[in-house]
């Protein structure tokens, strides 16, 4: 496909915006993030100001990638719609066409022609590759981000993936846990299957997520109005589906939910998006730790080939995992102003990148904003 035979086109209208996902037909890949019920719940409960930048070839998208815009400042800078909720971001694709950066600056210029008051497109955390399909838009010159994504290769079989990392370890202290969980009142793990389950397990990853961020000293993205509402109602469409997009699944302990995770699914992946935990009296078992166990060997049991732990590097992934991918970061300036943001940007992600690679330096920094965190609020 030559991209002189592509259009651009920035679809603002919900019906124009539904036809071109309409369109795409039932066989695009795309992020967990960017689908269209995702893009139209955030549009309606978080942030009226989203659009979608679509490459037509002969009256059939072969591309989507729906933002939001936000206000930083002085600045309107576009995202993958979600912000900080979207990661491992794949933009919608048609598989089998050649997509150019020639063609991207196509729908850039598009953009910015329909939308001149942007000054910045900021797309991060993106995968370089989703489905055996490739990502265009890193074809524009991007960077690495300084958080990669773990994943493990389920190869169908949990005792092969056991295996690759101390396997012995991990059974003995999933035995040791459960002793544990069956003296304290007996346990279960849930998948939530109606609107009620998923309302329950989210007001309590809420609120133990929030108890854990204010800790660190980190903002709280679920804070925001209508972004829990969004959550909820996302969670809720896909509790009873056959194959869902969205997942939450929770460990209950005693009747009550010790560790809550939220999964997404996007061609033969399945990704870990959050995990909350209560701080009580079994927080020393790691109920999160053994969720994952349990989820884990689940996941061999289905025609899924990857388990993906998401973005963010940590000790109990790595313990899991035989894979290590980069995510990167593409930003395209549409004004002088974004040109000048953009570079400070640039800056302050290696300042950010070579700082994560310095684990005595990333220690401090954690530490001292979390100490800034509790100032402010004595």
């Amino acid at each position: 496909m030559n991209h002189r035979q592509l259009e651009a086109k920035i679809l603002i209208d919900g019906r124009d915006v539904e036809a071109a996902w309409f369109e795409l037909g039932a066989d695009f890949i795309s992020g967990a993030s960017q689908t269209p019920r995702w893009l139209a719940l955030w549009q309606s409960l978080v942030n009226r100001d989203c659009l979608v930048a679509a490459l037509y070839c002969e009256e059939q998208p072969v591309l989507i990638l729906p933002l939001e815009i936000r206000q930083t400042g002085p600045l309107r800078i576009a995202i993958y719609a979600g912000g900080p909720h979207a990661n491992c971001n794949f933009p919608a694709i048609l598989p089998g066409q050649n997509i150019t950066a020639d063609a991207l600056r196509l729908l850039f210029d598009a953009l910015h022609h329909a939308r001149p008051d942007i000054d910045l497109v900021s797309l991060t955390r993106q995968m370089g590759e989703l489905g055996g399909v490739a990502n265009p838009l890193i074809k524009i010159p991007s960077r690495v981000n300084a958080n990669i994504s773990l994943a493990i290769t389920l190869d169908g079989n949990f005792e092969t993936v056991l295996a690759r990392g101390n396997a012995k370890r991990k059974k003995k202290k999933h035995r040791h846990d459960m002793r544990r969980f069956e003296d304290a009142g007996g346990f279960s793990t849930i998948t939530a299957t109606t609107p009620e389950e998923t309302n329950t397990m989210l007001d309590n990853y809420f609120e133990h997520k929030a108890t854990r961020l204010a800790q660190a000293g980190i903002k709280n993205t679920y804070e925001p109005a209508g972004v829990k509402d969004f959550f909820k109602q996302l969670f809720a469409e896909e509790a009873a589906a056959s194959s869902p997009r969205f997942q939450l699944k929770a460990l209950k302990v005693a009747g009550q939910y010790r560790a809550v995770l939220g999964k997404s699914y996007a061609a033969d992946e399945t990704f870990i998006d959050f995990v909350g935990i209560a701080e009580d009296d079994l927080v020393s078992t790691s109920p999160g730790e053994f969720l994952f166990f349990e989820d884990i060997a689940a996941s061999c049991q289905t025609d899924l080939d990857i388990y993906s732990f998401g973005i963010g590097d940590e000790p109990y992934k790595r313990s899991w995992c035989d894979i290590e991918l980069p995510t990167y970061d593409t930003d395209i300036s549409l004004t002088a102003k974004g040109r000048i943001f953009q570079v400070w940007l640039q800056v302050r992600r290696k300042l950010v990148r070579m700082m994560k690679q310095n684990e005595f330096v990333w220690a401090k920094v954690k530490k001292l904003r979390s100490m800034l965190r509790g100032a402010r609020r004595s």
